[in-house]
């Protein structure tokens, strides 16, 4: 189904299908690594952090309790390691840009 919607755009729309097809994923990885980080950052304000490092940290001194931060923590480490997954897939899409 999606082969004959990007055939019928590719005529309308003048442009090879697989250009839009490498597009449609582009923006799509985009919108996820925005939504990512996005996510990631709230996480890290809400206890005044710019990086897992640090939040890290936090526990080790005390400062957090890591059973109190612990769902954080580990949404935390899932969503920076979909963000690198997110950006390697971005740079071998856009590796295979012409």
């Amino acid at each position: 189904m999606a082969s004959l919607l990007y055939k019928r755009a590719s005529k309308i729309l003048g442009v090879e299908e697989d250009v839009l097809e490498r597009e449609a994923l582009r923006q799509y990885i985009l919108s996820e690594l925005r939504h990512v980080k996005s996510e990631s950052k709230l996480i890290m304000a809400r206890y005044g952090v710019s990086s897992i490092e640090e939040l890290d940290e936090k526990i080790r001194r005390g400062e957090l309790e890591e059973t109190k931060v612990f769902e954080d923590l580990t949404r935390l480490d899932y969503l920076l390691d979909r963000e690198e997954k997110l950006k390697n897939l971005l740079e071998e899409l856009e590796g295979t840009r012409e």
